[in-house]
């Protein structure tokens, strides 16, 4: 018969390691992690060298309060410490760790600008979800349309300004852009994945007012250094573009921290084309920014850039003064942005069972801005979105490892009847469920010891492969440091027995 690959995996849950020598199997203390050989069945220092025909182990004190399952003696032993299989250091040909991720929310930024909303038209907007949460509560990805007509109260009440008056010609962006992603987000099926996002962080200062002396070399100039007086805020950089010797535009790219209301923010001019350092550019700081302000209103009259950060609310229930005239000396554009929803189902350790659901995707957004007849327009609004990320190594994901590895110890885990839980904490499977924090993210480390078969009749390649799969919080940085010290010297003794490891890292 053919031989087949077998991959096996053990699992440890650890809170600490035992990197010193000559501690007995029997107290290591519960959840802590140890290197021992079989030669006493003690600890050894971790950069120990093993002797010829020495294994070594990774040994776990038990989670277990006891050693009796079901309070049968006979049945018991389930407090002894937990071992991995022995470990050939010529074996081991790989270690790595995988380092935990808390996990983002997709954002979707959808940007007009000062010409897109002319009277008489209504501004478009198209939102579409996509990602495992949409497909389990719909069956289907989802998108929905708005649109700045008015109805984008949700309770009914008129919004100002969405008429144009007199000789207008334009509909204020912000104003046609609230409106139409309001409706968006009163939608009854976007209301679960999406909410407004956030163009700003808490506690900054945004910047208006840009002037400028001498000449400047034409060009766009990013990430410009910035310097602040009265001292106090840090961090604000701009993009600045020169055209015809002056400032056309002042884009902000990072607002930085600290900045206070009249606060005066001084660019050296020759970091943006200035033929001497006395073109200097200065900012005067006038908003202070929260989050939750989903909508950025950018102003431009000449070389003189204001931004401001409004709620959509602000904007339509008359906190915002709109413009009746965005196309003319002074420009008006706005960017609204919003936040796909991570869904988070999960149920309490009393009636925890294996086969529940958890999410682990984040919702993705994305906007776009179509024309009356339902065509993407292409010339008029500029979308873009950053994906969401999901958590890894969770601690959903841990304490289900942890209970299959139990099970290939015949531990049993009870579930799928009504007295399970009484069961579970008679055989003290409340014991893991206990040590494992499942809201918690946990840093994953890996040992794969391969060993090969020497007696092969069938000619097929096979091996035998066991990984030692551990975890620990990925708060808990003493843990980490003690776990990596016990690997870093199962590396130092397969290295000494011929191998050529090194620790790996994967991260995302």
């Amino acid at each position: 018969m053919a031989y087949f690959n077998n991959a096996f995996y053990k699992t440890f849950v650890v809170n600490e390691g035992i990197v010193t020598a000559g501690t007995s199997t029997a107290t290591i203390p519960k959840g802590q992690l140890a290197l021992v050989t079989d030669a006493e069945w003690k600890t050894v220092a971790p950069a120990t060298v093993l002797p010829a025909n020495t294994l070594a182990y990774l040994v776990q004190g038990s989670l277990y309060a006891s050693d009796t399952i079901g309070n049968n003696p006979g049945h018991g032993g389930y407090k002894e410490s937990v071992k991995s299989k022995g470990i050939n250091p010529r074996y081991i040909s790989r270690v790595w760790e995988q380092d935990a991720t808390v996990a983002s929310q997709a954002t979707a930024k959808i940007c007009v600008a000062s010409d897109c909303a002319p009277c008489g038209q209504n501004l478009f907007l198209r939102m579409d979800v996509k990602g495992s949460p949409a497909l389990r509560f719909l069956n289907h990805n989802a998108y929905a349309i708005g649109d700045s007509s008015g109805d984008a109260a949700c309770n009914g009440a008129s919004l100002p300004g969405l008429c144009c008056v007199g000789t207008q010609t334009h509909l204020d962006p912000a104003l046609a852009l609230a409106a139409s992603v309001q409706m968006l987000l009163c939608d009854p099926l976007m209301k679960p994945f999406a909410a407004e996002g956030s163009s700003a962080v808490t506690g900054v200062g945004m910047v208006s007012g840009a002037a400028t002396t001498g000449t400047l070399v034409n060009g766009t100039y990013t990430g410009v250094a910035s310097t602040v007086a009265p001292a106090g805020g840090t961090g604000a950089t701009f993009t600045i573009v020169v055209a015809g010797g002056s400032i056309t535009s002042v884009t902000t790219v990072a607002v930085g921290a600290g900045y206070a209301v009249a606060d005066v923010i001084t660019v050296d001019g020759a970091l943006v084309g200035g033929v001497t350092t006395t073109d200097d550019i200065t900012f005067d700081v006038d908003n202070i920014v929260g989050n939750g302000l989903g909508m950025e209103v950018t102003s431009t009259t000449g070389a003189t850039v204001a931004v401001a950060y409004y709620s959509f609310a602000q904007i339509l229930d008359g906190t915002y003064t709109p413009s009746v005239d965005p196309t003319g000396s002074t420009t008006v554009s706005a960017c609204a942005t919003l936040v796909g929803a991570y869904v988070d189902t999960k149920f309490g350790n009393c009636s925890f069972d294996t086969r529940d659901h958890y999410n682990a995707e984040p919702v993705q957004l994305i906007l776009s801005v179509l024309d009356e007849t339902g065509d993407p327009c292409n010339d008029c609004g500029v979308a873009t979105m950053t994906p969401g990320s999901m958590q890894q190594t969770q601690g959903e994901e841990v304490i289900r490892a942890l209970i299959l590895s139990e099970r290939y110890r015949q531990s049993p885990y009870n579930q799928g009847n009504a007295d399970s839980a009484r069961i579970r904490e008679i055989e003290m499977s409340d014991d893991l469920l206990g040590f494992v924090d499942r809201s918690a993210t946990y840093k994953a480390y890996y040992v794969q010891h391969v060993v090969p078969r020497f007696n092969n009749p069938s000619g097929v390649y096979d091996n035998d492969q066991y990984v030692c799969q551990i975890f620990v919080k990925d708060t808990d940085t003493a843990g980490k440091t003690k776990v990596e010290t016990i690997l870093d010297g199962l590396i130092t003794m397969a290295n000494a027995a011929g191998q050529n490891i090194a620790m790996e890292t994967y991260s995302l």
